[in-house]
């Protein structure tokens, strides 16, 4: 037998092999995920008998009824179920199991208007080289009451809360024993800095596990707020004057196994700090992936440990790009500009992409900053607006870092949300406030 055809062939998955075990477990419905240009979830439901056709051809669906994906007349996709990506929604008594699929063009091919083949591609161009990525999120989010349609904070909480009665326990440790029965894990969770704000990390993985893994995380959290007659959001900002949501990246590049991150001394490596210098080089044309949507740009604002200027640093918070030193050991940067809102496959993408093009570039970052990073004179700063930062992508060398037709369908989409926006308010006088529109787009759908 030729050597490799055993793994091979233990690597080939039997979709009828599939189907039996889920049924066989007790899982009564297939949701089949394909995930849109905001790197939201759209899905059927369906039991798991109707099910055996969709794990074994694909499942046919109306391109042209989830936004930019298809004209209507042009609307029949087929989208294959991906083996890699299952998970049982322990949460609704293991009943549903959720399958991410990947959408096919007319010609059997990715399409390439799905995040998650965006990214699978940007992967598999890494491995060509031997190159393979690690990310980590940091999540924040909110969890708050509703009174009339309008979010209220649920907790009087501190950063690292230690009172039991100041926080929202039922709910967190809830969602906690969900993410461990799913299989994605937890390596810790704490009260944030902000009233009944939560932060909870997905430990390092490959960047489309972990993609995968935020979707289904924000799913469960939001189903599990739910049963406490509560709303879990990921609206980066959904109260002024308090601190608003990231999802500080942490992440690495990698070969034969090797950390190209990781230093011997206590300084970064010639690979970390080229990667640094290609993230700052595009930082403002990729602010509009990684913090997309106009409430995004009120969290981007000074003193509420969100970057507003484009700089990096050992162990400093205040900016864009901090590197982890703890006992003065480097082995991975944070890159903090991302928000919970964004599409994590494109984010990913993006982000990786930059730091690549440092790495094969030789960009060199300006020098290390120690000061707090608000009070820094005459650096870059992050765009002020969503339509800023459609502008600063659109004329951007990282306007190709997404395929060209994403590209153009992202940008326009994210040209029409602020044009939306802008139609109603006026930037400059409601900056400061978070206005109904935004409640109404962002809190729920986030």
């Amino acid at each position: 037998m030729p050597q490799g055809s055993i793994k091979e062939t233990l690597s080939r998955v039997d979709p009828l092999d599939v189907w039996r075990i889920l049924k066989s477990a007790g899982v009564k419905y297939v949701k089949p995920i394909i995930i849109d240009i905001h790197g939201r979830p759209r899905a059927e439901l369906m039991p798991i008998d109707a099910a055996k056709d969709i794990l074994t051809d694909g499942m046919p669906f109306d391109g042209s009824s989830i936004q930019s994906y298809a004209t209507v007349n042009k609307s029949d996709f087929v989208a294959l179920p991906d083996f890699r990506s299952m998970f049982i929604e322990s949460w609704n008594s293991s009943k549903i199991v959720d399958v991410f699929l990947s959408v096919l063009d007319d010609s059997g091919k990715p399409n390439m208007l799905d995040p998650r083949n965006v990214l699978m591609q940007t992967l598999d161009e890494l491995a060509a080289r031997n190159l393979y990525a690690k990310v980590g999120v940091e999540i924040e989010f909110f969890i708050v009451k509703l009174n009339g349609g309008k979010p209220e904070l649920a907790d009087d909480g501190l950063y690292f809360e230690g009172r039991n009665a100041a926080m929202l326990v039922n709910p967190i440790t809830k969602i906690l024993e969900n993410l461990e029965a799913l299989g994605i894990g937890w390596s810790k969770t704490h009260h944030e800095v902000a009233p009944s704000q939560y932060e909870i990390n997905i430990p390092a993985n490959d960047p489309l596990k972990v993609a995968d893994m935020i979707v289904v995380y924000k799913l469960m959290a939001k189903d599990v707020a739910n049963e406490f007659g509560l709303v879990s959001t990921f609206m980066p900002k959904p109260f002024w004057g308090i601190n608003g949501s990231g999802a500080h990246t942490h992440f690495s590049l990698w070969r034969d196994g090797v950390n190209l991150f990781e230093s011997k001394t206590d300084e970064v490596t010639e690979e970390c700090r080229y990667s640094i210098g290609g993230i700052l080089k595009f930082a403002k044309a990729i602010s509009v992936v990684v913090a997309p949507t106009v409430n995004s740009y009120k969290r981007l604002v000074p003193h509420h440990e969100a970057p507003t200027r484009i700089v990096w640093g050992y162990a400093n918070r205040s900016a864009m790009v901090r590197v982890p030193y703890y006992g003065k050991r480097v082995n991975r940067i944070e890159y903090r500009h991302p928000d919970p809102s964004m599409n994590p496959y494109l984010a990913f993408t993006v982000m990786v992409k930059a730091a690549v093009y440092g790495m094969d570039n030789k960009v060199e970052p300006p020098a290390p900053v120690s000061d707090v990073a608000y009070e820094l004179k005459g650096v870059p700063e992050t765009p002020a607006t969503l339509g800023e930062a459609v502008e600063e992508f659109t004329r951007s060398e990282a306007f190709k870092f997404l395929p060209g037709e994403m590209a153009k369908a992202y940008a326009e989409v994210k040209s029409q949300e602020w044009s939306e926006y802008s139609s109603v308010y006026n930037w400059k006088e409601t900056w400061n406030v978070i206005t109904p529109w935004e409640i109404e787009r962002y809190l729920k759908a986030a």
